[in-house]
């Protein structure tokens, strides 16, 4: 598929669905790379996936092996339920990701330095776009501050715009700080985003469909399907359509969004996308 324009993404995709959407894309199959005994990455589809060196046990016997299993367990059960996607996240399979265009990828959490070295060294990664809370990370047991050391050893920046996971109302809000930091980013043209948040199945992807709608002229539904056929998952359509009342509407006397139709803020038009797009890059460096 051609490029939408010389910033835009050329195909792109996404995170866990909801009401409809689940129907459909619970059709589809997806297909994801993982790293072999001799530690390299494998293809075997478009989301790419990095196994930790040690490798998988298939009967975990230790107890750290028990923790992990009853944190991803917990952790999938709370995105079932919030989200009501059949997606999971599994923490022991490593680093995943799906190059959604030329400078754009979406994944999960990288879980120590080498995922930083990957993605310099095969994606040409320039930036890393953080959405994850502290207790997120903490949660898993990644050492951040080591991942951010090896990113400014490795000329990549590092940033970070923290949203709640499962909470729609705090991805509303962050939205238009985190699409401004994707902005400025492919704007500066240095090497491919990746952003992520701990599965890369819902914020990250909401991030990167806002972006598409706001910035690369295509609607809702449009921007929110190219992402989701490449990457299936879910992020919430409320959320999106939230933050874009949001900026496009600044009437004292506005309809309070909740009370809108559930298509309302679906489209904009071009003045609502140029007055956007203004406000969101005059949120740049904030």
């Amino acid at each position: 598929m051609g490029a939408v324009s010389n910033s835009c993404f050329s195909s792109v995709f996404i995170a866990p669905l909801e009401n409809d959407d689940f129907l459909k894309q619970r059709k589809k199959k997806s297909t994801y790379n993982f790293m072999d005994s001799n530690k390299k990455f494998v293809s075997f589809g478009k989301i790419y996936c990095k196994q930790p060196e040690s490798g998988i046990e298939e009967k975990p016997t230790s107890q750290r092996a028990s923790s992990s299993n009853n944190r991803m367990e917990e952790y999938n059960i709370a995105m079932k339920k919030m989200m009501r996607n059949p997606y999971e996240y599994h923490h022991d399979l490593g680093m995943n990701y799906t190059v959604i265009t030329e400078n754009l990828i979406v994944g999960s959490q990288p879980q120590k330095p080498e995922d930083v070295d990957h993605l310099k060294q095969e994606e040409d990664v320039a930036y890393i776009l953080n959405l994850q809370q502290d207790k997120d990370v903490e949660y898993w047991g990644i050492d951040l501050q080591s991942i951010i050391r090896r990113c400014q050893e490795l000329d990549i920046r590092h940033m970070r715009r923290p949203a709640k996971d499962f909470d729609p109302d705090s991805l509303r809000n962050g939205l238009p700080k985190s699409v401004s930091s994707l902005e400025w980013a492919i704007s500066e043209g240095k090497g491919k985003m990746y952003v992520h948040c701990t599965a890369g199945l819902g914020r990250a992807p909401a991030v990167a469909i806002t972006y598409m709608f706001w910035f690369c002229g295509m609607n809702l539904n449009t921007a929110y399907d190219k992402l989701t056929s490449k990457r299936p998952c879910g992020p919430s359509k409320t959320a999106i359509r939230g933050a874009t009342y949001d900026l496009a509407k600044n009437d004292p006397w506005k309809e309070p969004f909740e009370s809108l139709p559930e298509y309302a803020f679906e489209d904009i038009a071009d003045w609502e996308r140029n007055l956007i797009q203004n406000r969101v890059r005059s949120l740049r460096g904030t």
